[in-house]
């Protein structure tokens, strides 16, 4: 698919005119779309304008809004906090919380013993590497190194690597890239897709036929695009993406789209 930059206006426009009467479904990643990125994972909040955009489309009887994150559940939950109708997916979709309803992969906590062992296992080995850290989320492990240099995100991505060698042959653990962080997931077909499909269908039942919009910025999210199909609008929100239909600048435009969507649902 080739990846065409256009402005927000545009892409408000294109939402509308091929939307037509159908309910909104507007899913979006957390991290580098409707935040910017931290070197602290735990520093990343959502901005104040984001979140009234948000809870205004959330609100409308005409939108539903999702959060589909490669952060735990509950850590998204708590930084997304707007009102209305919303769905978050954690764990890249392993986890999500709809209304009135919870869903938790098989697999997932099925690795979650091995995920602890390793992170307790390679954390010593890597902690003498300026600017890396492994973050143990319970149901994966994430090697983080934004602010590490070259030669230690290679050296430190090495060694959980072959750390997880035996996990990962067996097939009992995948990899997953992303920007400036490996994680180590179960080994699962489920993805981000997976949990578009997963909340698109509930919605469908509440609300009928839905138009899908997709907003991510990395290659975790191209699962997301490939699943929006033909009834909906994929977007990049980096250089990073190739699936999306549409790419725009950050989070800061990510912003724009939703204050317009927000004011003219």
């Amino acid at each position: 698919m080739t990846t065409a930059d256009v402005s927000v206006a545009a892409i408000a426009q294109e939402i509308a005119a091929r939307r037509e009467r159908r309910h909104l479904l507007l899913l979006c990643d957390f991290d580098g779309t409707l935040a910017r990125f931290d070197p602290d994972p735990r520093a990343v909040c959502l901005p104040d304008g984001v979140a009234a955009a948000l809870g205004t489309l959330a609100s409308s009887r005409d939108c539903s809004v999702g959060v589909i994150s490669g952060r735990r559940l509950q850590d998204v939950r708590d930084r997304v906090t707007v009102p209305g109708e919303l769905y978050i997916a954690g764990f890249h979709g392993l986890e999500i919380h709809a209304p009135g309803e919870s869903f938790i992969h098989p697999d997932a906590s099925a690795a979650a013993a091995a995920l602890h062992a390793l992170a307790a296992r390679v954390g010593p080995q890597l902690a003498a590497l300026a600017g890396v850290f492994i973050e143990d989320k319970d149901l994966s492990i994430a090697l983080h190194y934004r602010e590490a240099s070259p030669a230690n995100r290679l050296l430190a991505e090495a060694r959980l690597l072959d750390a997880a060698r035996a996990e990962i042959e067996a097939g009992r653990l995948r990899v997953l890239p992303g920007s400036y962080v490996v994680e180590l997931m179960p080994s699962t077909t489920w993805h981000k897709g997976s949990a578009l499909e997963w909340i698109r269908t509930r919605v469908e039942v509440l609300h009928g036929p839905v138009f899908t919009v997709y907003l991510g910025d990395d290659v975790t999210d191209e699962d997301g695009f490939r699943a929006v199909g033909p009834d909906g609008i994929a977007i990049g929100a980096s250089d990073r993406v190739r699936e999306a239909e549409f790419r725009i600048d950050g989070p800061a435009a990510v912003e724009q789209l939703l204050q317009v969507l927000a004011a003219t649902l």
